[in-house]
């Protein structure tokens, strides 16, 4: 027999939200409310009783009928709060599903691609997923919805991969097939968003491969990058194959090398070769060629992105170096300026970073962060190798620009001393504690790879986490940033 508030609610006491809530639609449906409002008002305050103790399972509520003057349920004014976020990511769910399944096959326009983002990021930032059994759900609906439905999921590929973390989990044999599916696309694509940048070596070959129509000509765009391109696609990033045209990939496969040709254009290569350098010979008089690298104010720009009175004043040491080298590259006319140039950075560099203050290390420390994340999927070896400065194969079309000021800021801080480097330093169990919170790694492969023991990607992960630690953790993590530089070697009389 059913009491009280359950007798009202004609349901058997219950914890549950979801049952409350139905058994008083049920209720409402068959009530006539205008006939009878005192026998609506006892409904809804035994909906709100009966909520509150789900809320608070210990605590006491009468088992007596509920009557309209009784003192209302503590706090029943949350429950309209958590009812409209129920209803507003409802909305989102359902305005979700009709923009990625439309029931044809267009592709999506500009403002639905902007609407797919606007409501999966809702979904993705509901405070339900910190509730285990609900984020379970909602990851497993992502991985099974985005899978089915690409190309129109593309922009919620990367951050739902991120709130789940499948990257870092990507060779966790328990990460499902959809999951891993979409893991591999964000890889592809992230490759082909290199592949765009005009600077990247395959970018030429790229374009071709993507190409409809008549074919060019091969001295526009010769068959060698093509095929060396289509190989890294099969090998790396087999999907990013359905991509390309079709009749451009029959020809880069029909293709065989052509020794005859080559040869002729060795030949050609050489004799114009010759009769550029007989040219030269029969000039005698020919001004000098002294680069433009001669100027010590370009030199500046180029090595601490100021002219050479902004940098006196801010490091004199470094002006009178720069200085130096430009007179070197004039009275010796040196045409290879550029070498003279960077073997100015390259010895100044670490004392610049052994001197550098906290704000340029915590910077130094976010470009390290975001270059690496930016190839981890593609080369996890590299994303391990990757310090700054880093070499400009390794940093995408996003992360390399960030690099030219720091390098201009570090060699503003920079004396010329010697240093040294210790590639060896302790981490604190306090901050292995607080780098587990950044990677899926399990403790013992975190700290085999802090000691470069590992796959690669385990490596890439701790590298990653390390630095996310040292940035939250204050002065101590500052003495991780810190250990990470070159040292200055003292001389021996104390200067």
């Amino acid at each position: 027999m059913k009491y009280g508030i359950w007798a009202t609610l004609d349901c058997d006491p219950t914890t549950d939200r979801g049952t409350i809530r139905r058994a008083y639609a049920a209720r409402l449906k068959a009530m006539d409310v205008d006939a009878d409002p005192d026998g609506f008002a006892a409904l809804r305050d035994a909906r709100d009783a009966a909520l509150a103790r789900a809320a608070d399972p210990d605590a006491a509520v009468a088992v007596e009928p509920v009557v309209a003057d009784e003192s209302p349920a503590p706090e029943p004014e949350r429950e309209p709060e958590v009812d409209a976020l129920a209803e507003a990511m409802n909305a989102h769910f359902h305005a979700l599903e009709a923009l990625l399944f439309p029931g044809h096959d267009a592709p999506s326009t500009p403002d639905e691609l902007a609407d797919i983002a606007h409501h999966g990021s809702a979904l993705l930032a509901d405070p339900r997923l910190e509730q285990v059994d609900f984020a379970a759900g909602a990851e497993r609906w992502f991985a099974e919805t985005l899978a089915a439905s690409v190309p129109r999921s593309d922009p919620l590929l990367e951050p739902a991969a991120a709130a789940f973390g499948w990257i870092d989990r990507r060779n966790d044999y328990a990460l499902s097939a959809d999951a891993q599916a979409i893991v591999e696309r964000i890889g592809a694509t992230r490759f082909v968003a290199l592949l765009d940048d005009p600077r990247h070596r395959f970018h030429r070959a790229w374009r071709e491969l993507n190409r409809s129509g008549a074919r060019r000509g091969v001295f526009r765009n010769p068959m060698g990058p093509r095929r060396d391109l289509l190989k890294a696609i099969r090998d790396r990033f087999p999907i990013a194959e359905g991509w390309l045209d079709p009749q451009r990939v029959a020809e880069v496969d029909a293709a065989k090398p052509r020794t005859g040709f080559s040869i002729w254009m060795a030949i050609i290569a050489i004799t114009v070769a010759l009769r550029i350098v007989a040219a030269i010979v029969a000039a005698p008089d020919a001004p000098p060629g002294i680069s433009y690298s001669a100027d010590p104010n370009v030199i500046a720009r180029d090595v601490a992105g100021l002219d050479l009175e902004g940098v006196a004043a801010i490091n004199p040491d470094l002006a009178d170096a720069i200085r130096t080298t430009a007179f070197g590259i004039h009275s010796k006319r040196d045409e290879r300026s550029g070498q003279a140039i960077r073997e100015l950075s390259r010895s100044r560099l670490p004392s610049g970073l052994a001197r550098a203050d906290d704000a340029l290390l915590r910077d130094i420390a976010r470009f390290e962060i975001d270059a690496k994340q930016a190839i981890a999927v593609l080369n996890p070896p590299g994303c391990g190798e990757l310090t700054f400065p880093a070499d400009d194969g390794l940093l995408t079309w996003n992360t390399r620009p960030r690099q030219q000021p720091l390098l201009h800021r570090v060699m503003l801080a920079s004396d010329g001393r010697p240093t040294r480097f210790d590639d060896r330093f302790r981490v604190s169990g306090k901050t292995i504690a607080d780098m587990l919170r950044h990677t899926d790694l399990p403790e013992d492969r975190l700290r085999g790879a802090l000691s470069l023991k590992g796959t690669p990607g385990d490596v890439c992960s701790a590298s990653i986490a390390l630095r996310k630690s040292a940035l939250a953790q204050g002065k101590a993590g500052m003495a991780i940033l810190r250990a990470m530089q070159p040292k200055v070697i003292d001389a021996p009389n104390g200067r």
